[in-house]
């Protein structure tokens, strides 16, 4: 498989979909620049590739104002939209279904967490892990049966964070509509709801399952540890446990609290027939985990990842001050790209004899 990212000598070489993601607009509109002799391309015989000097360069000349004409398609950063990446779905999946579904939350102005919480009900009904409930259920605080302690936990805490009192009858559409079947659909459908303009700000994007399964294929073993440090809603995560016996050796990091808890969800859904807590957490993998306290494990438990498989964030836009912080704690990077912040962490966090896959 074509690797995402290159090194040429001691040039970074980015293809076409890393270039897209950088500079956050769609890959069709790089392919447009590329015509119309805004971006010059690498070794164009063999396919889209960029010069990462280079992009960095349009990236802060767009953001100073002094590329008019590429501002407007590139300041996704202040977009108000959503988008369904239908090209992600595997063959069989409904588009429709997943359309109505995106289009009622939008419609009738539900927060996003609360409609994940409804889906997610919705899913453990599918998986038999809860019996039928009805939004009536949920208004009159109702107790639900779960087959699985830990998830009722999970949901339980999710519910104490969502205001019931603003849960309408209709929302009822959420917990008996159609859920394809898709691995992380609830991510898939949390990424649909998302506006553009903050998985830009936030440098995060879905990641097709076919790309998480052709990259860790050949690696993971069933009793490998394994730990993604930008998780999301848990692609990688769900990739691990397809070959990975104990739970418990899966781990995973981010900042989203929503991402968080449905990952956490996917990965008990995953083991549905053994009770655990996952270790998934939500912190900063950059600026809040150590290289001694990560999970608040033993000290000699911290290096003894057998694999890190990450998608990370690219383009992130770091405040002043966590510049300033950046620039102490890690004073040999000084392209300030989020991406080698989640590498270099990466690295410290591995076996000695480790095996980095991003």
């Amino acid at each position: 498989m074509q690797g995402l990212t290159l090194q040429n000598s001691t040039t970074t070489i980015l293809n076409l979909e890393k270039t897209a993601s950088f500079l956050g607009i769609s890959t069709a509109t790089v392919r447009n620049w590329v015509k119309s002799g805004y971006l010059q391309t690498y070794n164009e015989d063999k396919g889209y590739f960029f010069h990462l000097s280079e992009i960095e360069n349009i990236k802060t000349n767009i953001a100073n104002g002094n590329l008019n004409k590429l501002n407007g398609r590139a300041n996704k950063s202040k977009a108000e939209r959503t988008f369904i990446p239908d090209e992600y779905l595997k063959g069989g999946t409904n588009i429709d279904t997943l359309t109505s579904i995106i289009n009622f939350v939008a419609e009738n102005n539900i927060d996003i967490s609360a409609s994940l919480f409804l889906l997610s009900l919705n899913l453990l009904k599918k998986e038999d892990i809860i019996s039928n409930i009805t939004i009536e259920d949920i208004m009159g605080g109702k107790n639900f049966i779960f087959a699985n302690e830990q998830i009722e936990e999970e949901m339980t805490a999710w519910l104490s964070h969502i205001k019931t009192s603003e849960i309408k009858s209709n929302y009822d559409f959420l917990l008996k509509c159609s859920m394809p079947n898709q691995r992380d659909i609830l991510g898939f459908i949390y990424q649909s709801l998302l506006l553009e303009g903050k998985k830009s700000q936030n440098g995060s994007y879905y990641t097709p399952e076919i790309i998480v399964n052709e990259i860790i294929k050949d690696y993971v073993k069933k009793d490998s540890k394994a730990l993604d440090p930008c998780c999301g809603t848990g692609q990688f995560l769900l990739a691990f446990a397809d070959t990975i016996e104990n739970p418990k050796n899966i781990y995973g990091i981010d900042i989203d609290e929503i991402a968080v808890r449905i990952a956490r969800l996917n990965i008990l859904i995953k083991y549905k027939n053994q009770n655990f807590a996952p270790n998934i957490v939500c912190k900063n993998t950059i600026f809040e985990i150590g290289n001694h306290d990560l999970f608040s494990l033993n000290d000699e438990n911290i290096r003894d990842f057998d694999i890190i498989a990450t998608n990370p964030p690219w383009g992130v836009h770091f405040s002043k001050s966590d510049t300033e912080w950046l620039k102490t704690s890690f004073p040999k990077i000084t392209s300030f790209e989020s991406f080698s912040y989640f590498l270099k962490k990466s690295i410290d966090l591995l076996k000695n004899n480790f095996l980095k896959l991003t």
